[in-house]
């Protein structure tokens, strides 16, 4: 394993180490979960790069689900593209879970539009309405993804050794931050986006006057922390957060993502104190999160200090897209779009599960880019 690829952020009492040093020679025995959503959010400009438009960010998580598992968007649709044209991540991650031998399982927390795959999961009972609102979800509807996620989670193969959870939900750094901010977590200024420059005023606008609507007291929040996502968050965060810790008990999990899956986190630790009692609190360390270098890095954020705050193992892949063919893959290191998808996530499995070298998976990524997107540069 090359150091230089996967940077430790915070070791955690040595946690993220051993996960990674687990992951040597697991090619083929690790799962993949990609659990799509969508928000109202993702309506405001300005917050999400997931899509050039408000309108193309509501089908985002669906083609980007049939991009990973068919190679391409039903119906002759193209891939998303951020406002200033780069595309979206999927294309690393399809190339990467080939490369560590990943099984794929999609799911459909609440989307605009269900995957047209064979097989999609669903659980959620609809979309997520702007976080201003303060009642982003139905507090029921909230508890039952949890508990679909419980029963995913404890469903997870007995030939596979660990599991890696990705997500696409547009302005899911934006519900993070709401969710964060709810359990009590100061992230004002800390997460990241999949814009250049986060507009950490907006997003912080639109966390506070959904919390001020919501009227809830942080006494409330700690004992029954699902509020919070019924209140400011998407419908990703409490059927992930289920997933992890069913999962969690019998193998180690990775949450692939940055700021959406610290905010998962930081909701499934507030769930072991609650809800889940019972759960042998120990297994919670079997939960970390890996991202990538450029959520990391940026600048106008700081992601590896909320990651400090939570106690989080926090890992991060950094490769080396300068050596890219691909206009549209090297604008990731100008920071753009930065990760989605678990991109980070499955970098990391590439090279350590896969014994694949980081030269060699940019190459991968490549071949893979000009698979899906031939039309581009």
């Amino acid at each position: 394993m090359s150091a230089d690829f996967v940077r430790i952020v915070n070791a955690a009492n040595g946690e993220i180490a051993s996960l990674l040093d687990l992951l040597k020679g697991r090619k083929g025995k690790g799962a993949f979960f990609l659990c799509v959503a969508s928000s109202e959010s993702s309506d405001i400009e300005g917050i999400s790069a997931a899509g050039a438009s408000p309108e193309l960010r509501r089908f985002t998580p669906s083609i980007d689900a049939e991009a990973l598992v068919a190679g391409c968007p039903a119906g002759g649709a193209e891939l998303p593209v951020s406002p200033t044209g780069v595309v979206s991540p999927v294309v690393i991650t399809r190339a990467c879970t080939e490369l560590a031998g990943f099984g794929i399982t999609v799911v459909d927390c609440g989307t605009f539009k269900t995957p047209d795959l064979p097989e999609v999961k669903r659980v959620g009972k609809g979309t997520a309405k702007c976080v201003s609102t303060g009642c982003a979800q139905n507090y029921e509807d909230v508890r039952e993804l949890f508990y679909a996620g419980l029963e995913l989670g404890g469903q997870v193969s007995d030939d596979v050794e660990y599991v890696i959870m990705g997500e696409c939900v547009p302005a899911g750094t934006t519900t993070a931050l709401g969710v964060l901010t709810a359990l009590g977590i100061n992230a004002g200024g800390l997460v990241s986006s999949s814009l250049q420059q986060t507009d950490h005023g907006t997003k912080g606008r639109l966390v506070s006057e959904g919390l001020r609507t919501a009227g809830l007291a942080l006494s409330d929040v700690l004992e029954r922390p699902l509020k919070a996502v019924s209140a400011v968050g998407d419908p990703m965060q409490p059927f992930v957060a289920g997933l992890a810790l069913a999962a969690s008990t019998r193998i180690p999990v990775i949450l692939g993502g940055g700021s959406q899956m610290l905010a998962v986190y930081a909701l499934a630790q507030s769930l072991l104190k609650t809800d889940m009692k019972a759960l042998d609190r120990n297994q919670a360390h079997r939960i970390s999160v890996i991202t990538t270098k450029w959520v990391v890095d940026d600048k106008t954020a700081n992601v590896g200090e909320l990651a400090r705050m939570l106690g989080a193992p926090f890992a991060c892949a950094c490769p080396d897209f300068r050596l890219s063919k691909h206009e549209g893959l090297r604008s990731y290191e100008e920071g753009n779009v930065k990760e989605g998808v678990a991109a980070g996530a499955s970098m990391t499995a590439a090279h350590i599960a896969g014994g694949v070298s980081p030269e060699e998976i940019v190459a991968a990524i490549d071949r893979t880019y000009e698979e899906m997107v031939p039309s581009r540069s």
